[in-house]
């Protein structure tokens, strides 16, 4: 049994995030495949395949095969799609994926408790540092929309409200890092019902129960009590068809927390902006300070000086400044996002040398 365990988790590696080998991970994996899933997982692909070839390519009945892979995907280990009614499925990559299922549906359990516990251990023993070494960052940093500069040229995958009025399908679910925390007893207290799906991903997560289905309205909303928390929206960094916005805090949030925890900057792309100060017009108050949360803003002499290595360009400081003293300007070194999801993949998968 060990060794399916073993051969599962060199599996999950070759996925472009990775997933560093590990006893917590084994415990991981222990606890949310029984050993007959995991054998299976071994034999799944990493892209959608027809159920009936897998069970072709597997030598295994069809209806059994499809009775465990919609119990996997009932468990958030398995993708799962209907096209041309045809099933297909894919195994789900630790990251991201299997990690944000197992707490999307906000459940306070024993179980779930020491789930967390295991991946917040693995998270601090390496899995957190290991899974950002690409020089491409997996997710993206979506500046407040309104705060992005009049006259400038405003790229289609930057408009965050756009994205949401053109989507055809969306869905809300629970902020998987700050439940993850919540049931650490380390959660900041942020909104939780503020995490957006879009597309076949999203229909996947409403079908599973791991999401429900909303309106443009309702997502519009959640995006604008998320920005007067003081979050920040985090996407797919890629241009097309990204498959959820989150919106993330410094101390809770994976990605983020990367660079405020872990000290890893670049864990995620910052937008094409980034803010600075007049002194003239900047008060001394610190406002701005207590809404970064990536601590790139310090007082010296009365006034905010804001550390343009550390500014993610996020907005909040702007839309938050009392004295209407922070504005942004285009980042001179930014680099576009990928075209979509499998340029993406590909990308980080050469960089961390797995091509």
């Amino acid at each position: 049994m060990d060794d399916v365990y073993n051969r599962l988790m060199k599996r999950m590696d070759d996925f472009p995030a990775g997933a560093l080998g590990s006893e917590h991970l084994l415990g991981i994996l222990r606890m949310i495949f029984d050993a007959e899933e995991a054998e299976l997982a071994l034999d799944l692909p990493s892209a959608l395949e027809e159920l009936g070839s897998i069970a072709g390519r597997t030598g295994r009945n069809e209806d059994e095969l499809r009775g465990m892979l919609e119990t996997m995907a009932d468990k958030g280990l398995v993708l799962a799609r209907e096209k041309g009614g045809k099933r297909y499925y894919n195994l789900l990559p630790l990251l991201p994926g299997i990690f944000e299922l197992q707490f999307m549906k906000g459940e306070v359990t024993p179980r779930k408790r020491k789930i967390a516990e295991l991946f917040d251990e693995y998270y601090y023993e390496g899995w957190g540092q290991d899974s950002f070494t690409s020089k491409t960052a997996l997710a993206r940093v979506m500046m407040v929309e309104e705060e992005i500069p009049r006259g400038e040229e405003v790229l289609p995958y930057e408009k965050v409200s756009e994205f949401i009025k053109e989507s055809t399908y969306m869905a809300l679910t629970t902020c998987f890092c700050r439940h993850e925390a919540e049931l650490l007893g380390k959660s900041c207290g942020a909104p939780k019902d503020v995490c957006m799906c879009f597309g076949p991903f999203a229909e996947f997560l409403v079908e599973r129960g791991f999401a429900r289905k909303a309106s443009v309205e309702e997502v519009l909303d959640a995006l604008d009590r998320a920005e007067k928390a003081g979050l920040v929206h985090v996407t797919d960094n890629i241009q097309e068809k990204i498959n959820f916005i989150c919106n993330c805090c410094g101390c809770c949030c994976g990605f983020l927390g990367t660079m405020t925890r872990l000290n890893i900057s670049g864990a995620v792309a910052s937008s094409r902006y980034t803010a600075g100060v007049d002194s003239d017009l900047c008060n001394g108050c610190g406002t701005c300070l207590d809404v970064c949360h990536m601590k790139a803003i310090r007082l010296e002499d009365e006034l905010a000086v804001i550390a343009g290595e550390k500014c993610i360009g996020c907005g909040l400081c702007v839309s938050n400044c009392p004295s209407l003293a922070i504005s942004v300007r285009v980042r001179e070194d930014w680099k576009a996002p990928a075209g979509n999801i499998a340029e993406l993949g590909m990308t980080v998968l050469a960089e961390r040398g797995k091509l």
